[in-house]
């Protein structure tokens, strides 16, 4: 689900509201002071994927590293 990190212009507090999909109007309320001068911040997000942990050939469902995983015959 994604978090957007918002910031209230009237009283500087900084804050994140969970939402699937787009946030909505009600989403873009200040909880300190209820002011509706939202900014939403473009912060950075994290993300994780399987890691490899047998060298083995009888792993299966990993790629090969690279910039997309050994799949697409650019030699990475």
């Amino acid at each position: 689900m994604p978090t957007y990190d918002l910031a209230c212009a009237s009283c500087d507090t900084n804050f994140e509201r969970f939402r699937q999909g787009f946030l909505r109007d009600e989403d873009r309320v200040c909880p300190d002071c209820g002011s509706h001068e939202i900014n939403q911040r473009f912060t950075g997000f994290v993300t994780t994927r399987p890691t490899r942990t047998d060298a083995s050939p009888t792993v299966t469902g990993f790629g090969g590293g690279g910039c997309c995983g050994g799949s697409c015959g650019c030699g990475h």
